[in-house]
């Protein structure tokens, strides 16, 4: 085609449509960059290199618009609104391998919950998530977060956290009068590292106090363990610090969650399916960009790439 003639015009730099670019930055998110050419040119019978892949995704990502990225789509910010209405928050980091070594990812996760009770199993059904990440300081993290799930927002608001440092003071500060509840299955994990090996139903017995909100209780049972003097005084302060956020039976009469499961299941859909495969490395640039590309498409927010590419046409 002559460079002359209006379809030549670039797109975010390169001399390929829109419809092409919308479709590389897809399965490039989905797909390493290598494994595209042969799948454009299966769907499509257009034949593309793995270059154009990559740099389809970077200029994409970088023009993406924050503010686009961190709104929560119209259904949940309905349900925010709603001071009837739980929304929950769960917060986690993930690893990614770079160039500079191991690196963390904070993931966050807003979503509506609907509880109900099988076989006398507590259980939930998830609604609609708005997913938010960010490589690096937890400002930059929490800046976007709370674009998502804003302070002021109406709703009763519940976090499930592992009760990192950090996440607390964050929540204390910015969401005074939430709930933040301390996951169980993580208090039961560190439970488990302290248990003696020849006392047969000591873990199961703790947690069953946890279950019935008997903190105190358990506190005293891992006073009296013989053991690593170090590892038991670490769980009793993490236990001293965050025995009100253990009220497991209240928050299970109330029908919330106790566990982050929903935050654990994040890890795996929204990064480590695409960005922790066998071999891979991440420059920080890359890193940076593919975070954003997944958020967006986990977000189901498609129609901010194909309006971004219709607009640079």
């Amino acid at each position: 085609m002559s460079k002359t003639h209006a379809f030549s015009k670039p797109v975010l730099g390169q001399r390929t449509s829109p419809f092409l670019q919308e479709k590389l930055a897809d399965l490039g998110c989905d797909e390493v960059f290598v494994a595209v050419p042969d799948r454009i040119s299966s769907l499509l019978g257009i034949e593309v290199n793995q270059s154009q892949v990559y740099r389809t995704c970077q200029n994409v990502a970088e023009q993406l618009n924050e503010k686009d990225l961190n709104t929560p789509c119209p259904l949940l910010a309905e349900k925010q609104n709603n001071q009837d209405e739980e929304v929950y928050a769960m917060i986690d980091g993930s690893m990614i391998f770079t160039d500079a070594g191991w690196q963390e990812t904070k993931v966050g996760r807003v979503f509506q919950a609907e509880h109900y009770i099988e076989n006398e199993e507590h259980r939930w059904k998830m609604g609609v998530s708005h997913y938010t990440a960010r490589r690096g300081h937890y400002v930059d993290f929490t800046t976007r977060f709370e674009q998502t799930l804003p302070p002021e927002s109406a709703c009763k608001k519940i976090f499930v956290t592992d009760g990192a440092t950090w996440i607390g003071q964050w929540i204390a500060q910015r969401y005074a009068g939430s709930v933040h509840i301390i996951d169980y299955f993580h208090v039961c994990e560190k439970l488990a590292s302290v248990a003696p090996k020849d006392v047969g139903g000591w873990l199961a017995k703790q947690k069953e106090a946890l279950l019935n909100s008997r903190v105190e209780a358990v506190i005293g049972e891992v006073k009296t363990l013989q053991g690593n003097e170090e590892d038991i005084n670490q769980l009793l302060g993490y236990l001293e610090n965050h025995k009100h956020q253990m009220n497991y039976q209240y928050y299970r009469q109330q029908g919330w969650m106790i566990g982050s499961g929903a935050i654990e299941s994040a890890h795996r859909t929204l990064l480590q399916v695409r960005m922790k495969r066998s071999g891979q490395r991440w420059a920080n640039e890359g890193c940076d960009s593919m975070i954003k590309l997944r958020v967006t498409y986990k977000n189901g927010r498609r129609d901010i790439v194909r309006k971004l590419l219709k607009k640079a046409a």
